[in-house]
Parts: C-alpha cells; structure tokens; sequence
C-alpha cells in the first residue's frame, strides 16, 4: 500500500533527516559531537515480504549515518547506528509472548535476548569521547541474529 511507504519513510527516514537537521548547527558551533541513530536488522536481510517498507527505511538510515559521518566527520561530527535485535523491555516482559522469545533465541548463537541496558551501554560508549574514531558505523546489536543471517 502507497500509503504505508509513505508514512513509513516520512517517519523512519524524514524523521532521522530532520532531527540531523536540527541538531547539527549546534554540534558544528560546539566543535563537534556525535550522534547515534537506529537502524533494524530489517535493514540488511529480507523479511520474507512483511514490511518491504520498513527494511527501506531503515536502509536508508544507515546510508543517512554514513552521509552525515562523511559529510561533517572533518568538522568533528562522528555519526553512527545501531541496529537492535529483540530486547526484551517493558512491553516485551508483560505481553510475556514466549513462542516470539523461542524463535528470536533460536536465531541467535547467544543463551539471553536482549536487554535495554544491552543498547544503553553501547550508545553512551558510542556518544564518549572513547569512541571518538568511531565514524560512519552500523552496529548489530543483536546477540549474533544477523551474522547469521
């Protein structure tokens, strides 16, 4: 449906172009900062044609991230992506859906799901100065979901 591209990329894609728009001018008077968007693992494997959409956008997320990250990277602008797999936060804990957590945990070479201090940590080490020649990168936070994919 047309209508489900559009609004898909107004807010997965337009969206992340509007937030960089707006915030930049502030980085670059600051001397630089960094910025982490979010991607999904839609974004590099097929999902069997559910939401084509969906993995486009998210897609031209992570070309968005390297753009910024070439484009400002010299200016002191790093700019990179995560891309989470299942985590398992509050709405996940209470739907409590234990046929979804089965086949997420049997697609993952880890023994856990996710957890929201999993993506915490590596966006604020993303966000640090200890990241700093970290630039352009799309990181797969998803116990190992898309390496095998």
């Amino acid at each position: 449906d047309l209508d489900v591209w559009t609004r898909t990329l107004d807010v997965n894609v337009v969206g992340f172009v509007r937030t960089a728009r707006a915030v930049l001018p502030h980085l670059l008077a600051n001397g630089g900062g960094s910025i982490v968007n979010t991607s999904s693992g839609a974004s590099v494997s097929a999902s069997d044609g559910k939401r084509p959409a969906y993995g486009a956008s998210k897609s031209a997320v992570n070309a968005l991230t390297r753009h910024i990250a070439t484009n400002w990277g010299r200016a002191g602008v790093r700019c990179n992506c995560v891309m989470p797999g299942l985590v398992m936060g509050e709405l996940q804990e209470q739907q409590n859906d234990l046929a979804l957590q089965k086949m997420f945990l049997d697609r993952v070479p880890t023994t856990r799901l996710g957890r929201p201090s999993d993506l915490a940590a590596v966006v604020a080490f993303l966000l640090s100065d200890d990241a700093e020649w970290i630039n352009g990168q799309v990181w797969a936070i998803d116990g190992g979901a898309n390496m095998r994919n």
